[in-house]
């Protein structure tokens, strides 16, 4: 008998904190299956290191009218985990739909909820078709919005002050973001990701996702371009590794056993491509999402020290002192004197 694979989960436990991401996700009858499941497993890798699924950094519910399934497209069903309640309890609310054609409406509670979240303040997103729901609300009036080209035409007729954008994968216009849906689901999640939890979250969540290849639909973060790029699969995936182990660190040697080399060659591989040792390079990975974290989060020092897997505060205090010519707590005060000007 096999003994499991329990020594692949996490080895610390997950970091306290305030959920940065918190996502409502509203699908209409016949929605597309693909475009969401896209959305919902960057949400779920870039939440939590490796591939655990903890909902840590990034939390979502798929909200409904009522418990019965919701149809896909495709004839896959998903069941909401929560009925509607206050929008305010997210950080935004996306509308996920599908085809236009389906003689399945969407409920009138959905457009009560989506309405009272516009009121509330609350980031709208249309996904896919999702847009043409927020239109019909009335929330889509004078914006830009982005559209499948297939579809640019119907949201001129339906909806002529409503300007369609079919070149871009997001669109934001003031508290309203669009996406075409397909591919570009993977985009919206990074747009939003990115803003929330930082560059880091979406760098990690990418490589993830891909895996070993990228491909050319997707527009790739240029950090993670650097990797992916590379002539050399053993250094791109070394460096999708260190995106992984954030605050769960491995060593370099068990880094360089993981992608098929030895320590001493991938030392070798990282100062040919990218001029840098690895623990350089995974010290600089860190220490960029630790800035992050200090300028657009309340998490103590402390805290982030911990997230961004240093030894203790010294030793991240010493480093982002290193790197970045002034210590954590002065940048942090700085910004915001700097803020509330």
């Amino acid at each position: 008998m096999h003994s499991g694979y329990s020594h692949l989960g996490p080895t610390k436990p997950p970091p306290r904190v305030d959920t940065p991401l918190r996502v409502g996700i509203v699908p209409t009858p016949n929605f597309t299956l693909m475009p969401l499941a896209c959305f919902i497993d960057f949400l779920r890798l870039a939440g939590d290191e490796s591939d655990y699924s903890r909902q840590i950094y990034c939390t979502w519910d798929v909200l409904s009218h009522n418990e019965e399934p919701i149809l896909s497209s495709c004839g896959v069903p998903i069941i909401p985990n929560k009925s509607y309640g206050d929008p305010a309890d997210y950080d935004c609310i996306i509308v996920h739909g599908g085809i236009l054609h389906s003689e399945e409406r969407p409920h009138t509670e959905l457009y009560e909820f989506i309405l009272s979240a516009s009121r509330k303040g609350v980031l709208l997103v249309g996904n896919c078709s999702g847009s043409f729901v927020l239109a019909e609300a009335g929330l889509m009036s004078g914006k830009r919005c982005a559209v499948h080209f297939s579809l640019a035409a119907a949201l001129r007729q339906s909806f002529p002050d409503v300007i369609p954008v079919t070149d871009a994968p997001v669109v934001s216009d003031g508290n309203v973001v669009t996406s075409p849906g397909g591919l570009a689901a993977i985009n919206l999640a990074m747009f939003l990701v990115g803003d929330a939890c930082g560059e880091s979250r979406v760098h990690k969540a990418f490589h993830y996702l891909l895996g070993d290849r990228g491909f050319d639909k997707v527009k790739i973060p240029e950090e993670a371009e650097i990797g992916l790029k590379c002539e050399d699969r053993r250094v791109a995936n070394a460096i999708g590794l260190m995106r992984q182990k954030m605050y769960e660190l491995s060593s370099i040697s068990e880094i360089a056993a993981s992608v098929g080399t030895s320590e001493r060659e991938l030392s070798r591989l990282f100062k040919r491509y990218l001029k840098v040792a690895p623990s350089q390079y995974w010290r600089q990975m860190r220490l960029k999402a630790a800035k992050w974290m200090v300028l657009n989060s309340d998490r103590s020092i402390a805290q982030i020290a911990y997230e961004c897997g240093f030894a203790d505060c010294a030793h991240f205090v010493h480093w982002f002192k290193r790197t970045y010519h002034v210590t954590p707590a002065k940048l942090r005060r700085s910004h915001r004197e700097f803020g509330l000007r």
